[in-house]
């Protein structure tokens, strides 16, 4: 399981203009997004796989 970053994952959902971390945090809190893992108090991050597999069942219903 490999854990990334709010950048890691902004960059992952667009590589030319990234969301800001704001909109990721309102779809995370709307239940569009994956959940992220509290690491410690201040931190939280995502798990990799999980951010794959949400861009990839996105992918698949624009098809």
């Amino acid at each position: 399981m490999k854990l990334i970053n709010y950048e890691a994952t902004r960059h992952k959902l667009d590589a030319n203009k990234p969301p800001c971390r704001r909109t990721v945090e309102r779809m995370v809190k709307r239940g569009e997004f994956v959940q992220p893992v509290r690491i410690t108090p201040r931190r939280v991050m995502f798990i990799e796989s999980e951010v794959d597999a949400w861009i990839e069942k996105r992918k698949g219903g624009k098809q």
